[in-house]
């Protein structure tokens, strides 16, 4: 070992001789084909995932695969709903007429519509989200129109529909009704 100062070393350095840049044994590698997979951490042939980077492993989907408890909520709100108020039109048609019964269902109508949309949800694409939540804006209006006029049991239908637009405005249920979907699990069109 010398007594020379480390920076009397010369271009030698501390550690000896400078390396050549480190290279991967073997002979150079093609770029990755159609057929071929790409190498951990590089893009494949397809393009890169979500943000740029590759697909994070094991791999995500980037839309839900279940519906979400969002839009089983509002699911289950419409058709608890509709059948309240058939049943309650039809105590109230037993009870105090047939006028009254009447004017009861009126408020009704649109929960009956908002429960024919919802048997739609499994399948069904973004159409289905966006009349469901246009209906439910109508039902709040004649839920707080019926209110003005005294029938108290349109507030159900007004809490419904409340309810109903903002578990489908949120963005699980978005992703849910955007989801690609195979021939097979695409609703039949008319």
């Amino acid at each position: 070992m010398s007594n020379a100062h480390p920076s009397a070393l010369g271009p030698q350095g501390p550690y000896g001789p400078p390396q050549p840049p480190h290279t991967p044994a073997g002979p150079p590698q093609p770029p990755a084909s159609y057929g071929a997979p790409a190498p951990c951490g590089a893009p494949g042939p397809y393009g890169s995932g979500p943000a740029g980077g590759p697909y994070p492993h094991p791999f995500t989907a980037p839309f839900p695969l279940t519906m979400p408890a969002g839009v089983r909520a509002a699911q289950s709100v419409n058709f608890s709903v509709a059948g309240l108020g058939l049943l309650l039109t039809v105590v109230v048609s037993a009870t105090s007429g047939t006028y009254a019964s009447g004017r009861l269902l009126s408020g009704y109508l649109l929960a009956f519509v908002l429960c024919a949309l919802a048997f739609a949800y499994p399948k069904a694409g973004n159409g289905v989200r966006v009349a469901s939540i246009a209906v439910a804006a109508l039902q709040i209006l004649m839920g707080l129109g019926s209110m003005a006029n005294g029938t108290f049991l349109g507030i159900v239908p007004l809490g419904a529909a409340v309810t109903v637009v903002v578990l489908l405005t949120q963005r699980p249920a978005t992703q849910w009704f955007t989801r690609p979907r195979t021939p097979q699990q695409q609703a039949p069109s008319a």
